[in-house]
Parts: structure tokens; C-alpha cells; sequence
């Protein structure tokens, strides 16, 4: 085994280095490389991207659209683009209608400070007033160009806005970042699974690798390898580790709603 994977020091390779102990390194010999456990990090990493919103971040991000200008490349950190804002509408950047929903709750509180017939009310029509006023901001969203459409190529990064801007804007993007592989490891619940599937994925590396030779011959009769051993017990591992994601047993909040 390689001194690079036992040096401490860096999250990563105190990583790797637990890997090895847990494989058995130092009692017995690890025929894996250095890049075999980068590999399997990296394919566990894969996984965790795949199957939990644990391994995203919520943010928004700001950029200038340019005139006749519709598509623009994301950095590669973003994984989905949920939605579109422009900051203002009915104008041009920098100006136009600007609806607050909570001015309007104000005024309305003003010009309706008391019900002639209630017990001591303050006022009314606030929930009502509130509710109109959301429902006029989305109206006119859609009638006076807030909204954009667009399409979003999780592959390429690249970002179409279904619309010919004329002049230079900054819109708002909602969107999902994947967590750096840093803040992964020091999470709680995504390091245990992390350092588990990666443990399974060694494992696998090993069985493949032992299991071309099922047997050796030796002076005192012969090896006998367990690389079959080793590719079922990662198998199972592996489907564990995926079911406990289903279970959402690393905290991701999951599914909006469950069906059935």
C-alpha cells in the first residue's frame, strides 16, 4: 500500500486512509492502488449525487443578459435550474412596476381600520388583501414578460432563455449546487454512507481481481482466493446502502410526497 493513502492531514486521505484499516490494511495485503480508491470515492460520490438532494444546496445566482444574446453556460456546479426572476416588469431594467404585496396589506389597513359591526377588530380584509395581491403579481408576471421560460441541459451546463432580449438585464436563477466533495466528508450523515459504499466498491475492485485466479498452487498444496466472496458481500452491501437512501436514513427530507 501506497504512503500516499496513509499520510494524514487532508480530510480526503484521512478518508482513504480509514478505507484501508477497514479493508484490513497493515494485517493483511491490499492489492489496491491509490487510483483504486480514488475510483471507488469517486463512484460512491456518483451514487450519493444520484439518489440524495443531501448532496445539493439551495442558492440563487445573478447574471446579465446581453442583447440577442439567449444562451449562457452555468458553472459546473450546478446540477438544476428550477426557476427564472426578472427583477422588475413593465419596464426596463432598472425601472418599471414594482409590486409589494405587504405596501398594499398597509394601505388597505389604513382605508379599512375598523368594522363598524365587530367586537374590538383592528381591521380587516388583511389575509384577503394579501392573498388578491399574489394573485394580481402572478397575473401580471405572465401578461407583462416576468416570466421566462427556458431550457435547462444538466449535461452541458448550458442555459436557453426562450426569449430575444433586447437590451441588458440581470435576472435571478433558482437553483440546486452539488456540494463539494469537502463539505461531504465532514457531513454526519453522508460521510457514514459515503464511507461505507466506498468500502463496498474495494471490495468489488478485489473480487474481480482475485476471482480470475479462483486458486493458486503453492508447496503446501494451494490458495484458495475469495474473490466470489468478495463481489456477493459488496453486491449486498451495496443494495443496503441503496435502501437506506430510500429510507432517507442520511436525513435528506426525500420526496416532496409519497404515493401508495
Amino acid at each position: 500500500m501506497s504512503d500516499d493513502i496513509t499520510d494524514g492531514g487532508d480530510p480526503r486521505i484521512e478518508f482513504m486512509q480509514e478505507v484501508f484499516y477497514r479493508l484490513g490494511g497493515d494485517i493483511v495485503d491490499i492489492e489496491l492502488d491509490p487510483k483504486h480508491f480514488d475510483v471507488a470515492f469517486k463512484r460512491a460520490v456518483m451514487r450519493y449525487r444520484q439518489r440524495s438532494d443531501n448532496s445539493m444546496e439551495e442558492s440563487f445566482l445573478f447574471i446579465d443578459m446581453q442583447p440577442d444574446n439567449s444562451t449562457y453556460t452555468l458553472p459546473q456546479e450546478v446540477q438544476e435550474v428550477r426557476a427564472v426572476y426578472r427583477r422588475t416588469m413593465g419596464g426596463t431594467a432598472g425601472g418599471g412596476s414594482q409590486i409589494d404585496p405587504f405596501s398594499l396589506g398597509f394601505v388597505n389597513n389604513i382605508y379599512m381600520m375598523q368594522n363598524p359591526g365587530g367586537m374590538g377588530s383592528s381591521g380587516s380584509g388583511m389575509l384577503a388583501t394579501y392573498d388578491f395581491a399574489m394573485q394580481f403579481q402572478s397575473l401580471a408576471g405572465r401578461m407583462f414578460g416576468r416570466d421566462i421560460m427556458f431550457v435547462w441541459n444538466a449535461a452541458t451546463k448550458k442555459l436557453v432563455l426562450e426569449r430575444r432580449v433586447t437590451g441588458t438585464e440581470q435576472i435571478a436563477l433558482h437553483v440546486w449546487n452539488a456540494k463539494p466533495e469537502t463539505v461531504l466528508l465532514i457531513d454526519p450523515y453522508a460521510r457514514i454512507w459515503l464511507f461505507d459504499y466506498t468500502v463496498a466498491c474495494c471490495k468489488q475492485i478485489l473480487g474481480e481481481a482475485r476471482g480470475k485466479f479462483a486458486a493458486l498452487a503453492g508447496p503446501q498444496g494451494g490458495i484458495t482466493l475469495n474473490g466470489e466472496a468478495l463481489k456477493t458481500e459488496a453486491k449486498e452491501e451495496m443494495d443496503r446502502l441503496d435502501q437506506e437512501l430510500l429510507q432517507y436514513a442520511d436525513a435528506h427530507s426525500g420526496s416532496p410526497f409519497l404515493i401508495g
